[in-house]
């Protein structure tokens, strides 16, 4: 538990002072390699010793005999070993308070105080003009499932999405539905996908049509600064609408909502972008070149300019979306957007832009791309494979997998089966480090034994199984924690504990795969004690009594952390 590390640190820092009459800084504490080298470990000797210019042996040696005199909750045992302070757990008392507090706070354990702190997160925003690929669920996964782990503990977190619906590809779509008759048989987005591929086919065929693409682009802004009901707004809004449908429903099947979905047209209808450039230009940064006016960030280190309006007098996507983020940083505490790797520069730019408009900026999650062992996808060559197929290949390898193993009900078989589905999705992509490059691989994401979520969902099926059954063999209940507990359940016990910790660093340091990765520990930790320590056949009531306690803060655990990752159990695999 955070409370009795926090115990530690107080009472060794407090030693510290007395003794040697110096800060040196916050106290950490290491978990040793081994139970039996303890429960916890401190370097603060190695500190010491360059200060007082003494062994660190020694210095260990006298802190442990002044530490053994202070009554340190939950700790039995200190010990000074080659420098190191090595603190022992009382595993009776701490498990006996530790599976107790879980099990009574039941969905709440790990819940955070209230922060009184709003944050915007931004994330998926993919342009509409087709369906959502992986890599697009990369993006909407992570933020999704941030979302979820930063309202756990405690912000109170409104999610964007923030439609293009003003650059050059959706006015690609506009042009082309004028050509191509769209196809309401298929699912929307999908539709609108073909459209956008066979207009972009057509001006690569017809180059002198892109004249016609800049005359839309230009109509729809000037009916938007004029604040115009025209028939170019209504083909616009139609289009990206039409899109969003789609859109929303694989979102929903990912079991991912977005609180708003923020048009990047409201910024030039309510006169924020054109205000925008207006303070810009004040700042005295901003250059003519090319009868065009450029903002020069070279003060910031950026080399590249940037443009504030096109020749034709139209605004950019990089001035608008300035003026999205000065409304929405205006809002919030925190801002925070999930973007691709190669936004990087785009986003100095953004930062520098508004750091001149005296305004704060957002923090950045950048993820690198995902692919599938196929290959790389191009949306506008339509070389790329839909989250909906992906989804459906994962729902169709789950059956299989669910038959095989024959543990549910004709009728159970595909609720379960999309549940390991999405789980192995959502997790194969949320356990990697948004920086690191990920090829999605089937192997791995439907592994039951070592990496996958399945993995997760079996060992809590296996704690609805036991308690289960201890329910039709009426348990009593019976003193909790009295006896040697095994290495497997200390472990246990002490990683279950871990849970609030995890999280408070999972969100704070924007990092699901924090908690993703843990998750995975916990079954591993779990099926270990499984394997070692009997349960339903042990003749002791009391060490059966505890045990079942321990299977049970298992399974709320998993089903609390899985929940944050937005993953749901099937209770049967």
């Amino acid at each position: 538990m955070i409370e009795v590390e926090n115990t530690i640190k107080e009472v060794i820092y407090r030693k510290v002072q007395e003794i040697y009459k110096g800060d040196v800084g916050d106290i950490k504490l290491e978990e040793p390699p081994s139970l039996k080298l303890g429960d916890y470990s401190t370097n603060i000797s190695f500190r010491l010793a360059r200060i007082l210019k003494r062994p660190p042996k020694v210095i260990a040696e006298e802190l442990v005999e002044k530490l053994k005199s202070e009554s340190i909750p939950y700790v039995v045992d200190i010990r000074a070993v080659n420098g190191y302070i090595n603190f022992f757990l009382d595993y009776n008392s701490y498990a006996k308070l530790g599976i107790d507090r879980i099990i009574k706070e039941g969905e709440n354990f790990g819940r955070g105080r209230d922060r009184d702190k709003k944050i915007i997160l931004e994330h998926t925003s993919a342009n509409p003009n087709g369906p959502l690929h992986i890599g697009h669920g990369r993006n909407a996964i992570i933020g999704d499932s941030l979302k979820r782990i930063l309202e756990f503990i405690g912000y109170d977190v409104e999610t964007h999405y923030y439609v293009n619906d003003m650059g050059r590809q959706e006015a690609v779509v506009v042009f082309g539905l004028e050509k191509f008759e769209i196809d309401r048989d298929k699912k929307p987005d999908h539709a609108m996908g073909e459209i956008y591929i066979k207009t972009n086919k057509l001006l690569e065929e017809n180059p002198q049509l892109e004249e016609e693409i800049g005359r839309i682009m230009r109509e729809y802004e000037r009916a938007l600064e004029n604040r115009e009901d025209s028939p170019i707004v209504e083909r616009f809004q139609w289009a990206v609408n039409y899109a969003l449908e789609g859109i929303k429903e694989t979102l929903n099947n990912m079991n991912i909502q977005h609180d708003t979905f923020v048009w990047e047209s409201n910024y030039v209808r309510n006169g924020m972008v054109r205000d925008v450039i207006k303070r810009l230009m004040e700042t005295g940064n901003v250059i003519e070149e090319d009868n065009v006016y450029k903002l020069d960030l070279s003060d910031f280190g950026i080399e590249k300019k940037l443009v504030l309006t096109r020749g034709d007098g139209t605004t950019l996507y990089s001035t608008r979306d300035i003026a999205y983020h000065l409304d929405k940083m205006a809002r919030c505490d925190r801002g925070v957007d999930v973007l691709g790797a190669d936004h990087k520069l785009t986003v100095q730019i953004l930062n520098a832009a508004l750091k001149l408009l005296n305004s704060k900026t957002p923090e950045v999650i950048f993820y690198e791309f995902i692919s599938l062992p196929e290959g790389s996808m191009s949306t506008r060559r339509g070389r790329f494979i839909t989250l909906d197929e992906v989804l459906k290949e994962a729902e169709r390898r789950a059956i299989g997998e669910v038959e095989r193993r024959g543990v549910a009900r004709e009728e159970e078989i595909e609720e379960i089966a999309r549940k390991i589905a999405l789980g192995a999705i959502r997790y194969n992509i949320v356990r990697v480090s948004p920086e690191k490059p990920m090829v999605f691989k089937w192997e791995e994401a439907l592994d039951f034994e070592k990496v996958g979520c399945p993995v997760i969902q079996y060992a809590h099926a296996r704690c609805c199984r036991i308690l289960e059954h201890a329910r039709e063999m009426k348990v009593e209940d019976r003193e909790l924690f009295n006896y040697e507990m095994t290495d497997q359940e200390k472990i246990l016990v002490k990683t279950l504990l871990k849970f609030p910790k995890i999280l408070e660093i999972s969100g704070e340091s924007l990092k699901p795969h924090i908690l993703a990765n843990y998750m995975l520990d916990v079954a591993h930790k779990f099926n270990s004690f499984y394997g070692n320590c009997p349960i339903l056949k042990e003749k002791d009531n009391s060490i059966l009594h505890s045990r079942l306690k321990i299977v049970e803060a298992t399974k709320i655990v998993i089903e609390n952390g899985l929940r944050l990752l937005g993953i749901e159990c099937p209770g049967k695999m």
